[in-house]
């Protein structure tokens, strides 16, 4: 399970890092994708494993693919 958790908060870190990268707000991404302030937060944080539509729905809000997102995870 430590792995998983691991992974979780690497993915957490890009997106955020990604989030950032495009002078968005968490609520601005958040809304954006559909999702609420707390559950971007906690993706963001690796405290949530999103699903694949919900990642997807944030990769094209940071405008990037899931692809770079996953990568070497």
């Amino acid at each position: 399970m430590e792995v998983r958790k691991d992974k979780l908060n690497i993915l957490g870190s890009r997106i955020s890092s990604e989030r950032r990268k495009k002078g968005l707000t968490l609520e601005k991404l958040a809304y954006g994708a559909g999702l609420s302030k707390g559950n971007l937060s906690d993706i963001e944080n690796g405290k949530k494993d999103p699903r694949y539509s919900t990642l997807l729905t944030i990769a094209e809000g940071l405008d990037t693919s899931i692809s770079k997102l996953l990568k070497d995870l």
